[in-house]
C-alpha cells in the first residue's frame, strides 16, 4: 500500500521527470514548488545526497595528523580526519552508547590520537576503532561491534568527495572524461590550500544557489561591475556535459577597467589577451572554477527546503603574499555577496502560485544538464547522452 507522502513524492518526482528530462529546444526552469516542499526535499536527501558522492573540501586543508572538519551530509553528522596512519577518513561522528556528536562542527585538530564522547567518556583512535568505555563495572563491550562506522571517499583534482552509500559506483569512472580537457592547467600544480573557513547559510533551496554557480548568463546583470568585468557574459561558451559532469567556459578580458581590472593582474596574473577559464560542474552540489593561476570552487549542502550551508574552497601552486590574499578575499566576498543576494531573492520568487517556470535559454545548457541529473536520480529515468559543442 502507497502511504500519502509516498505517493506525494512519486507524483513530485514524475513532474520533475516529464520537465526536466526535456532537451535543451523544450527546456524551462523547474516548477516552483521543487524550491520548497518538503516532499521533494525529503526525496532529496535519500536519493540523492544519500545516494551519490558529495563534495566536502580540499584534501591539502586537512594536511596534518589529528587535522578534521567536522560537518553532517543530508542530516549524517560525520568527521573527515587526519588518522595518525596518514590516511583521511570518513567517520561517524556519532557516540556508539547512546548517540552524543562528538566533535563540534567545524575545523581543529584532535591533538591527540583519541575521540572522546562529551557525554560518558567513551572513546574511540583517530581511525574510529573502539577503544574503551570508563566506569563499565565488568560490562562486556564488544570492541568490533563498537567502533564507528566509516563511509567511502575519493579524491577528485584535490577535492574530498564523501559517499554515504555503498552502491554508488566509483567516482573517479564517472568524471573520467574530465582530465583531458583540463590538462592544460596542470592540476596536479594546484597544492596550496586556501584556508578552510566557517560556511555561510544562505536562505535559498540548495538547487538556486547551484544553478546559479554554474550558468554564465546571469553574468552581465547581477555582477556588473564585478566578474562581469572580467569574465563577460558575451565570451561565455559550452565545451561538453551530460547528467554526470558538465565543462563550460569564458574568455577573461584583459584590464577590465576601474578596480576589478586592478585586481585582475594580481588575481589571474598578467591578464594576457586570449586566457580563459574553465568552470567545472559536477552534481549534485559542486561547481568549481579554474584559470592558470588558481583553483576555486563552491559546494552546497541543504538544511532545509529553503536554507542550504555554502562551503567555499580553493588550490593554488602556491601560497600567496598577504596582499594577494586581501585582494581575493575582498573580491570573492564582493561577488559571492551578489549571488547570496539574488539567490535568496527567487526563493521569494518561488512561493508565487500565478507564476510558472518559463524557456530556458542555450546560455543555460548547463541547468539543462542538471535537471537531468536530478530527474535521473529521483527516478531512475536513463538521461539524455552526452553533448559536445563545436569546436569554438
Amino acid at each position: 500500500m502507497t502511504t500519502k507522502a509516498g505517493k506525494n513524492e512519486n507524483e513530485t518526482a514524475l513532474t520533475l521527470l516529464r520537465t526536466a528530462m526535456a532537451p535543451l529546444e523544450e527546456a524551462r526552469a523547474l516548477p516552483f514548488a521543487a524550491y520548497h516542499s518538503e516532499d521533494f526535499f525529503a526525496l532529496e536527501m535519500d536519493r540523492v545526497f544519500r545516494g551519490d558522492w558529495v563534495a566536502v573540501c580540499a584534501e591539502a586543508a586537512l594536511a596534518d595528523t589529528g587535522d578534521y572538519l567536522a560537518i553532517d551530509i543530508a542530516g549524517e553528522p560525520l568527521v573527515l580526519i587526519r588518522s595518525a596512519d596518514g590516511e583521511l577518513r570518513a567517520l561517524s561522528n556519532v557516540c556508539r552508547h547512546r548517540g552524543t556528536v562528538l566533535l563540534d562542527p567545524g575545523v581543529d585538530n584532535l591533538h591527540g590520537e583519541r575521540i572522546v564522547c562529551p557525554y560518558h567518556g567513551w572513546s574511540y583512535s583517530d581511525s574510529g576503532t573502539f577503544r574503551g568505555a570508563p566506569y563499565a563495572q565488568g560490562a562486556r563491550i564488544d570492541r568490533d561491534e563498537h567502533c564507528l562506522p566509516s563511509f567511502r571517499t575519493e579524491v577528485w583534482m584535490g577535492i574530498v568527495f564523501v559517499c554515504l552509500s555503498a552502491d554508488a559506483p566509483p567516482l573517479a569512472e564517472r568524471l573520467a572524461g574530465i582530465a583531458p580537457h583540463l590538462a592544460e592547467f596542470d592540476m596536479a600544480s594546484f597544492a596550496a590550500p586556501g584556508a578552510l573557513s566557517a560556511p555561510e547559510v544562505w536562505a535559498a533551496n540548495w538547487k538556486l544557489i547551484v544553478e546559479n554557480g554554474m550558468e554564465s548568463y546571469h553574468l552581465f546583470k547581477v555582477h556588473e561591475n564585478t566578474l562581469e568585468k572580467i569574465s563577460p557574459t558575451k565570451g561565455a561558451y559550452y565545451i561538453e556535459g551530460s547528467a554526470a559532469w558538465t565543462l563550460t567556459g569564458g574568455e577573461i578580458v584583459q584590464g577590465g577597467g576601474g578596480i576589478a581590472g586592478k585586481l585582475l593582474a594580481t588575481l589571474f596574473g598578467s591578464g594576457a589577451s586570449g586566457d580563459h577559464y574553465v568552470l567545472v560542474s559536477i552534481p549534485p552540489s559542486f561547481v568549481g572554477v579554474v584559470t592558470k593561476d588558481s583553483w576555486d570552487w563552491i559546494i552546497a549542502h541543504p538544511l532545509s527546503p529553503t536554507s542550504t550551508r555554502v562551503l567555499l574552497g580553493s588550490l593554488a601552486r602556491s601560497s600567496p603574499d598577504l596582499m594577494t590574499r586581501m585582494a581575493a578575499s575582498g573580491y570573492t566576498a564582493a561577488f559571492l555577496e551578489e549571488d547570496r543576494a539574488i539567490c535568496e531573492r527567487v526563493q521569494t520568487g518561488m512561493a508565487a502560485r500565478a507564476s510558472a517556470g518559463g524557456r530556458l535559454v542555450p546560455l543555460e545548457r548547463v541547468v539543462v544538464d542538471f535537471h537531468h541529473y536530478l530527474a535521473w536520480h529521483l527516478t531512475g529515468e536513463s538521461p539524455p547522452e552526452r553533448h559536445v559543442e563545436a569546436t569554438r
